[in-house]
């Protein structure tokens, strides 16, 4: 368990630490996952070779909680070294159904997981298609309403405070693996405080006050990520790269 949690806290760091350091003016565009990492890691640590995960563009944290190899590939990709294909907002749903009818036919045990944009896009489509279809399929969305909205569609909708790892953990953890065995499509309807509370130090207070974790452990994390943020930008300034080689980062 400790182990776990380090492990946790570690996706969360880097998620973290990772959109501190791109957000420097003049040198890389603006990304925007600041105060979400609890969300990202607490479904993504549940997730493995056979799952896929949707977006939209510049949701960064998604892509590292679910494993990304290389951060520097990540900077690569924002900086445009590496062209990556990106779709609008709205097809994110329907693209996870997509994913999710392939591991249902090729009967993998994987899920595909949307993390929904702006809007409501083709996202109640999709919704409608993943149960009438009972795929394996995980919708993510922080707009208040869409789990009352998913359970008239026939989805179940579950409503998780975002900011808290443990309970989107647990949250998620139901979703994924009632997917693996069947059980269909589940959208989480994430919520936040009104006053901003941040993940990573309620992450802390709790593992800590439990005496699970140490501050000293911790803060090792902290350093090494820090560390492996800076090596990776500082590398990445330097790589040559184009639109024409790279297509995908691989996660």
């Amino acid at each position: 368990m400790t182990d776990a949690l380090r492990g946790a806290y570690r996706v969360m760091r880097t998620i973290r630490a990772f959109e501190e350091r791109v957000r420097v003016p003049g040198e890389v565009p603006e990304s925007r996952y600041t105060g979400e990492e609890a969300l990202a890691a607490g479904v993504c640590l549940h997730l493995d070779d056979r799952d896929a995960i949707a977006g939209t563009h510049r949701r960064h944290g998604q892509r590292i909680a679910k494993g990304v190899d290389d951060l520097k590939a990540v900077l690569a990709e924002i900086r445009q070294h590496r062209h990556v294909v990106t779709d609008t907002p709205g097809s994110v749903p329907l693209l996870i159904c997509g994913a999710a009818i392939a591991a249902k036919q090729q009967d993998t045990g994987g899920v595909g997981v949307a993390f929904l944009g702006d809007g409501p896009g083709t996202t109640p489509a999709a919704l409608n298609i993943a149960s009438a279809w009972n795929l394996p399929a995980i919708f993510v969305t922080e707009h208040p309403g869409y789990a009352d909205r998913a359970a008239g569609l026939g989805v179940p909708g579950v409503v998780v405070d975002g900011s808290d790892f443990f309970s989107v953990h647990e949250t998620a953890g139901e979703a994924v693996g009632r997917a693996r065995d069947g059980g269909g499509p589940t959208l989480i309807e994430a919520v936040f405080p009104r006053y901003a509370v941040d993940c990573l130090l309620r992450f802390r207070t709790r593992v800590t006050d439990s005496g699970e974790l140490g501050e000293h452990a911790l803060d090792v994390i902290d350093a090494e990520v820090t560390e492996l943020v800076e090596d990776s930008v500082a590398t990445s300034k330097s790589a040559p790269g184009g639109l024409e080689t790279d297509v995908y980062v691989l996660y």
